[in-house]
């Protein structure tokens, strides 16, 4: 198995086609019609597959986890229900985003009963010793992500956000959410504690490398191919990286001006846009950050050494390469 992305499709599609099936068909159809529409919306299931793949990594077969990386991509796609009502999006995937597409009540319940089925997708599982690690490991993850949301919202009105704020809340988000994947799909290939520990640093580091490149992509990639308005972030007062390190070099009297405003205000114009795009290209932070996120990338392949090397590994090693030359 070289072809690593025809592999990686293969995966993909066994996901869709689980997805598809499981996503019930029922009234309330108020209901279970946004829950269709968010987990039919496409997204890259990066971590359903990541979940398969750790579980081949530790010497399992990857389709034993296919249920608890289906599990953790709706429970993924509930967080971004919920994210939406409180950052205010419009548009996620290219698409309306379901609060505005129906109501915040019905976007509300549609995230609540999406996190019920994740849970659903675990009983799955015979064992009841790996069901139960698995509950825990997905509660754990939930609740972090939750923690992380919260200090993300305190950090939106924060004046003096640092770089180990902006850091904490994307280990809590991002990454918390990438470790949950590792650690079921360890669970499903019954891995040892020294496995565990591996999958989880690459997640850590994966985390932090996909987030910051995120914040990149969202000044620097096509709009139709990223889904959403360039931007997004500048206008919702997002605390990055870019914007704090903005903030220690920016000198001309007037930049100095409009990224004081951002965080007093925050949050910018959608007209303010294309002037903090260019301060940070001219105070070469785009660049810098993008080589920050590189780092990550090969700390996360780093991480993978105590594994036994098999095809999954080297998986392993080429998704960080994906994701690292990723422009969406």
């Amino acid at each position: 198995m070289k072809d690593y992305k025809t592999h990686y499709n293969k995966l993909l599609r066994q996901v869709e086609d689980l997805l598809d099936k499981y996503i019930p068909d029922r009234e309330p159809n108020i209901l279970y019609e946004p829950f269709r529409y968010i987990v039919s919306g496409g997204g890259k299931r990066i971590r359903p597959v990541l979940t398969m793949l750790s579980c081949g990594a530790v010497g399992g077969d990857a389709h034993d986890a296919i249920y608890a990386g289906a599990a953790i991509e709706i429970m993924h796609n509930f967080t971004l229900v919920h994210d939406d009502i409180m950052d205010e999006s419009p548009i996620r995937r290219g698409k309306k985003t379901i609060h505005l597409k129906w109501d915040e009540p019905t976007a509300i319940l549609t995230g609540d009963v999406m996190v019920g089925y994740s849970y659903k997708l675990l009983e799955n599982y015979s064992s009841r010793a790996q069901v139960a690690k698995m509950y825990e490991t997905l509660t754990h993850g939930l609740i972090e992500v939750c923690e992380g949301q919260v200090f993300d919202m305190m950090f939106n009105e924060k004046k003096d956000v640092s770089v180990d704020d902006y850091l904490l809340t994307i280990r809590k988000k991002t990454a918390k959410i990438l470790e949950t994947c590792v650690v079921l799909g360890a669970y499903a290939g019954n891995a040892t504690e020294k496995q565990i520990a591996a999958l989880k640093e690459y997640a850590l580091y994966l985390g932090i490398a996909f987030q910051m490149q995120d914040d990149v992509l969202d000044l620097t990639a096509d709009e139709a191919a990223l889904g959403k308005h360039i931007g997004q972030d500048i206008i919702e007062g997002k605390k990055t990286w870019l914007m704090i390190e903005a903030r220690k070099r920016v000198a001309k009297p007037e930049d100095k001006e409009l990224i004081d405003r951002f965080f007093t205000n925050n949050g910018l114009d959608e007209s303010d846009i294309d002037n903090v795009r260019n301060i940070l290209f001219d105070l070469n932070i785009i660049e810098d950050a993008t080589n920050e996120a590189q780092q990550y990338f090969e700390k996360a392949k780093l991480a993978l050494s105590p594994l036994e090397h098999n095809d999954y590994t080297e998986m392993l090693l080429w998704l960080a390469d994906t994701l690292n030359k990723r422009k969406y």
